[in-house]
């Protein structure tokens, strides 16, 4: 009898290792950011990623001004389930309204921000998510010009056109902290534009970006 408790709970507890968290709303990729209209500055992030980005984001805790963003890809696998003959319209269109942050690698506070998404069904959007707040830059300091690295876990959450509430899979996102690696001016005599955006008046973005140098007017 013990034997067979055993065996009972021993399958129960591998089934459990092999489940997967699953949501048919899914952060899906990290976009390359997009380069800023030259003329204007304006940044266009569309709903697929033109391009995924190449390698790790990188963070300057020291020049960077604002949040650290970046821009996503996020999908809704559900299916238009409206029926004409029915008369039944499609509720599985996604609506995010919060994204959840938590970190590993440094110890800092988890952190939320409120959102406005829409994500259509089988289809896609683009985002810029807020991942780390500027005000936790400071803690973030590696020692001397050394780097360090940590990796921001980001969920959405949110309701479907048939307001069942959704919470999308943990999606990591892996972060190279440094100080002063992006202390550069990346557009002498001119005005730097980047996506996702800087500081007012910063000649770097403090962050992996997209940057064009604009005339000034």
């Amino acid at each position: 009898m013990k034997t067979r408790t055993l065996a009972a709970a021993t399958l129960v507890a591998a089934l459990s290792a092999c489940s997967a968290e699953f949501s048919p709303v899914a952060v899906f990729a990290i976009c390359a950011p997009p380069a800023p209209d030259a003329t204007t500055g304006a940044c266009l992030y569309p709903a697929t990623c033109d391009a995924n980005l190449a390698g790790i984001p990188k963070l300057d805790v020291t020049t960077a001004k604002v949040d650290f963003k970046l821009a996503m890809q996020i999908n809704n696998s559900l299916t238009d389930n409206s029926s004409v003959e029915n008369g039944r319209v499609n509720t599985n269109d996604a609506y995010i309204q919060s994204f959840e942050m938590t970190y590993a690698g440094a110890t800092l506070a988890p952190w939320s921000t409120s959102a406005a998404i829409t994500v259509p069904t089988a289809g896609s959007s683009g985002a810029l998510l807020s991942l780390i707040p500027e005000a936790y830059f400071a803690s973030l300091i590696p020692a001397g010009s050394g780097t360090t690295s940590i990796v921001v876990n980001v969920r959405g959450h949110g309701i479907l056109g048939s307001q069942d509430s959704f919470t999308t899979a943990w999606f990591k996102v892996p972060v190279q902290i440094c100080a002063g690696c992006l202390n550069v001016d990346f557009c002498p005599a001119k005005i730097m534009a980047s996506c996702p955006g800087a500081a007012l008046g910063a000649t770097s973005p403090g962050q992996t970006a997209g940057v064009v140098c604009i005339d000034p007017p």
